[in-house]
């Protein structure tokens, strides 16, 4: 591979791919989904963190909602959250409309568009929504560090009305690499999801608690979530309150640390999906090995179909608020490093 800057907005396949010293990156039009990304360093094996979904070059693939169709990586979610009723949640809860059937927001689910820079080591995608949306555009642009395996995010979100919605980013990390330690530091309590994720879910549903290394099972034992791979395969969803710093996952085995960083006055909290082949269905047939780090501000993926009682932890978790014509920046990033000896002894 190449250390020399190519033009990132040659696309292939329907994406772009930005080449620079330390990394390459694609990132595709469909979802504005980024991934694979490819870290360099010298001496040390290239490492390729994001998840790609085992479906994506298969036949039939092309007949699955867009946001599954290529399932990959990181992307944004405006509006974020499901779009399909949840059944069995706990009492004091309510049930509200989405305003649409789009799971993750209407990008999630359709092509973006490659927008000119003046940069080689820069590229920018757009995508218009539709004018029943109360948002009318999203901008997002990549910019690889020419010093560093580093790439750094900023979302533009351009309003069409007043709203409030909840909003998150989707970095999802691959698991068939061996050990990965979870460095993720909060000051607020963990929250499981209030039912039952998928029937395979293990965790406790709507409990509190203080780490993600002691989650409350629903057998009465207790789960750490912090270490990964896991005993047993299996689905959960649990929110992480005021994160206090950058996660990091450390791929022990690898040899590599991946950190995330964001804006967390605008999204304060992580929620976390473990998806430890525990979704038997098509696609997923048992072989989805990911998990989610998903920077946000709502609660958990429910946001948009169900509002939690006055008194749960979540309830002031609304989401971002915007004033028509407005356009508010969401900045992020992604790094990797190779780790030391001393960080693997520490983190093993």
């Amino acid at each position: 591979m190449s250390n020399n800057p190519s033009t990132p907005l040659a696309t292939h396949s329907g994406e772009i791919r930005l080449s620079w010293p330390h990394g390459d990156a694609h990132w595709q039009h469909l979802g504005g989904m980024l991934g694979p990304v490819t870290f360099l360093a010298d001496g040390h094996a290239p490492f390729q963190p994001m998840q790609i979904a085992p479906w994506a070059e298969e036949p039939g693939a092309d007949a699955l909602p867009g946001i599954l169709r290529r399932l990959r990586g990181e992307w944004p979610c405006v509006p974020f959250g499901r779009t399909d009723p949840v059944d069995g949640l706990p009492r004091g809860w309510t049930s509200r409309s989405p305003g649409d059937d789009w799971g993750h927001g209407h990008a999630s689910h359709h092509d973006w568009t490659p927008a000119q820079t003046d940069d080689p080591l820069t590229a920018r995608q757009t995508i218009a929504l539709p004018a029943d949306q109360p948002i009318e555009r999203l901008s997002r642009t990549l910019r690889a560090d020419p010093a560093a395996p580093t790439l750094h995010l900023d979302l533009a979100i351009q309003a069409r009305t007043d709203c409030v919605l909840p909003v998150s980013l989707h970095p999802t990390l691959r698991l068939d690499l061996g050990r990965v330690a979870l460095d993720l530091p909060h000051a607020g309590p963990a929250l499981s999801y209030p039912v039952a994720a998928e029937p395979s879910s293990r965790l406790l549903p709507d409990a509190r608690f203080d780490r993600l290394s002691d989650a409350p099972a629903a057998d009465g034992r207790r789960i750490d979530l912090s270490r990964m791979p896991q005993p047993v395969d299996s689905e959960e969803l649990l929110q992480l309150m005021a994160i206090t710093g950058p996660v990091r996952a450390h791929y022990l085995d690898a040899g590599w640390t991946v950190e995330l960083d964001w804006d967390r006055a605008l999204l304060p909290d992580l929620m976390v999906w473990v998806s430890h082949r525990g979704r038997p269905q098509p696609p997923w047939n048992s072989r989805h090995w990911a998990i989610g780090l998903e920077p946000v501000h709502g609660v958990f993926d429910l946001g948009r179909v169900a509002t939690p009682p006055a008194e749960h932890p979540l309830a002031g978790r609304t989401g971002l608020a915007f004033s028509a014509g407005q356009t508010r920046h969401l900045a992020s990033r992604i790094s990797a490093w190779p780790m030391t000896l001393a960080e693997r002894a520490r983190w093993a």
